[in-house]
């Protein structure tokens, strides 16, 4: 397990760690002075010692570790609400496939409806749990999960050069529609950020595959069988990230 720092470190440098790792290392993992540990600063990841636990865990950078980087694909998971357990899987298995921002929807079909302060509270959950995934699967970097948005909110925050995959059980129907082999064959080039748009349990609307649309999403069918959404997203991302990421192995990004 790798822990994060806040501010940018070097070798030889004497850091602490914020209050909920120097917990997590002292009181769960009953780590002790002297014990080895990873550090990741500024995407630079570091063996470090323990020098003393405690409520404010301090520990030495001792060298700079070589570092695989983070994928060559920005890729951004619009995901709709779902309901307890489905979400918060998702979240995690979209963190450790390589997914670089968390936008969780609340769409037409939505059964989860979160009021403000209930969604600000959710979202902090979400975050610490992406959090800890990142941390488990050796990222260098932490994936945000942004605020509960609209569809045309989330839209909106994507890049400006950014290619969109949206599964929508109607696509194979409809003259708008293709398979997602023929979405992600059909790039010229990979690009340097991609956004996959997942429904809720009920499915994604026709207003809103129209909206997707406008904005310049493919409308993708997965096939005959349909899918729970929390299926439906970690096998897109893991598609998109072998096509177009570096889900196949190898270690070149040419």
């Amino acid at each position: 397990m790798r822990f994060f720092l806040e501010d940018a470190a070097d070798v030889n440098d004497t850091v602490s760690l914020n209050a909920v790792d120097s917990y997590h290392l002292s009181r769960v993992l009953r780590r002790k002075s002297g014990d080895r540990i990873e550090l990741v600063s500024a995407n630079r990841v570091f063996a470090a010692e323990i020098l003393n636990v405690g409520e404010a865990v301090r520990v030495r950078l001792l060298a700079e570790l070589a570092a695989y980087g983070e994928p060559p694909l920005e890729l951004i998971l619009l995901q709709g609400l779902a309901k307890g357990e489905r979400m918060e899987l998702v979240l995690q298995k979209a963190v450790e496939l390589g997914a670089t921002r968390i936008v969780p929807v609340a769409c037409e079909r939505s059964v989860v409806r979160l009021a403000a302060g209930k969604a600000a509270a959710k979202q902090e959950r979400w975050q610490k749990i992406a959090d800890a995934a990142a941390k488990q699967c050796g990222r260098t970097r932490l994936v945000e999960v942004a605020p509960v948005q609209s569809l045309a909110e989330a839209l909106r925050g994507l890049p400006a050069d950014c290619r969109i995959i949206m599964p929508w059980e109607e696509a194979a129907e409809s003259p708008d529609g293709c398979s997602l082999r023929a979405a992600l064959s059909a790039a010229e080039r990979r690009p340097g950020a991609a956004a996959v748009i997942i429904g809720p349990e009920g499915g994604l609307t026709g207003q809103e595959a129209a909206l997707a649309k406008s904005c310049g999403a493919e409308l993708v069918s997965l096939g005959r069988r349909i899918l729970r959404t929390e299926t439906a997203a970690i096998a897109v991302l893991s598609i998109v990230m072998y096509v177009w990421g570096d889900l196949h192995g190898e270690l070149s990004t040419d």
